[in-house]
């Protein structure tokens, strides 16, 4: 019982002595991710019958490392490649989505339904490399600059707010042309 006192006492010493750690005040999405929403012509959200599933597209040079008949390895740029990859796979009443761009300034999603012709959705877009602090590392955010897309199921898109940062917030409307039941 006599050490008690000495014991606080050593443990206060060392409080005092070793600084506590920094608290790091990283936001907790570091994501940044476009939002769709699909409307019909007439503004009111809609959810999608079909199955439906998204695929991301990009553009980008490869290295392609291919073995010889000898055995020596011969490495070649292919250039332009398109590279792509289903980021949501047959999602059923769906009403929107969201998923990330890429870090090149065009990015193209591929919406593939079951049952129909799919569209293809074009967003040019420009980086903006965003650092919180040094502890936290670099966000990316984006500013849609252009927004196309075909035209087989889908009637139109419209930017609704072109800043994408890691703050969810509705970034472009999908139209659909939906026959009235009222």
């Amino acid at each position: 019982m006599k050490k008690l006192p000495f014991l606080l006492f050593i443990l206060w010493i060392a409080v005092l002595f070793f600084p506590a750690c920094e608290v790091e005040n990283c936001p907790p999405n570091t994501m940044s991710y476009i939002k769709f929403s699909f409307v019909n012509q007439h503004g009111k959200a809609v959810q999608l019958i079909d199955t439906t599933s998204i695929i991301g597209m990009i553009h980008a040079d490869v290295t392609v490392y291919d073995t010889l008949d000898d055995g020596t390895i011969k490495e070649e740029v292919v250039y332009d490649s398109l590279i792509h990859d289903t980021l949501i796979n047959r999602e059923v009443g769906a009403s929107g989505f969201e998923v990330p761009l890429s870090y090149s300034d065009k990015t193209s999603f591929i919406l593939a339904y079951m049952h129909a012709k799919p569209d293809t959705i074009h967003i040019s877009h420009r980086n903006i490399p965003y650092v919180t602090n040094l502890d936290c590392g670099t966000m990316m955010f984006y500013e849609i600059q252009q927004a196309t897309s075909t035209r087989h199921q889908l009637d139109s898109i419209q930017i609704i707010n072109p800043n994408i940062d890691n703050n969810e917030k509705e970034n472009i409307k999908i139209y659909f042309t939906v026959t009235d039941t009222e």
